[in-house]
């Protein structure tokens, strides 16, 4: 082409100067390294093991935590060459009302603060609905603050005080508990969990019910966090085709999430993890 055109010419028709042209043609040829080939091949690996839902800070802190030292501003730079991008969790625009109802009010017992210093003390609460071909599921989850592992989660057709109730059971079946006295237990202000039925519940297995203020999602973020990360990973993960393959594999995320994914408060250990090296260390 350049028999055919002078540079000028080309130059002026993709919109560079000539200075910059063989400027362009002195620089030279970029090479990754061996460190960069070793670094790369460690992203690619935790990046693909996770579904793509790992960014630059989760990665580096998961590979420091497992002894390869690697800052973070660098991994940042080479997904950037490698065009990998974690998936981005779309903030929640919408607003809806909630109609107020008669039903039991417990006072705020966490008041934000969700470090536990010993497991079976804190737990969180929350349900949630996941569509998939037009049918809809309610899933409740429990979470222990001391190592934020999900000990418990049921999925169900209707989100009456059943699926709450099943919800407890489980977690105390969990952790192995004949009942749940010491335990705070906290939630939204859902009508399930001001019902007369929660609140027999908690007389039986001697829970202390903890809300949060109306209309405040802060005062759960944890639990509200935990749903929003299943809702953006699962799919990367465990890619949704039929409402009867939900049922089967988010119970696997469940065991991914507890067993295998990293958690930046644990020190980039997973929920079950982090258990075992502090039972081992005390």
């Amino acid at each position: 082409m350049r028999g055919e055109y002078t540079v000028k010419q080309l130059c002026k028709a993709i919109g560079v100067s000539r200075g910059g042209y063989y400027a362009h043609l002195g620089r030279p040829v970029k090479v990754a390294s061996e460190r960069d080939t070793q670094d790369i091949e460690k992203i690619q690996s935790l990046y693909n093991k996770n579904g793509g839902t790992y960014g630059a800070k989760r990665i580096a802190g998961e590979l420091r935590a497992n002894g390869y030292i690697v800052n973070h501003k660098r991994v940042a730079r080479l997904m950037k060459e490698m065009n990998l991008k974690s998936r981005i969790r779309v903030a929640k625009t919408n607003k809806e009302s909630k109609k107020s109802s008669a039903g039991h009010v417990y006072p705020n017992l966490l008041e934000r603060d969700f470090n536990a210093l010993l497991p079976n003390r804190k737990w969180v609460t929350d349900m949630t609905e996941l569509i998939v071909k037009d049918v809809k599921f309610y899933i409740s989850a429990i979470m222990d603050l001391y190592n934020r592992e999900i000990i418990s989660f049921v999925i169900s057709s209707s989100p009456n005080t059943d699926l709450i109730k099943e919800t407890i059971h489980l977690a105390m079946k969990t952790r192995g508990l004949k009942n749940l006295e010491n335990v705070v237990i906290h939630s939204d202000q859902g009508s399930v969990y001001r019902s007369f039925d929660q609140f027999l519940l908690a007389k039986e297995l001697k829970f202390l019910p903890s809300m949060s203020r109306k209309a405040n999602c802060w005062d759960n973020a944890v639990i509200e966090s935990f749903f929003s990360h299943m809702k953006t990973e699962y799919p990367c993960l465990f890619p949704v085709s039929t409402p009867e393959q939900v049922q089967r594999d988010l119970y696997k995320f469940i065991k991914y999430f507890n067993e295998e994914r990293s958690q930046k408060r644990l020190g980039y250990l997973s929920p079950a993890a982090y258990l075992k090296t502090v039972s081992l260390a005390s």
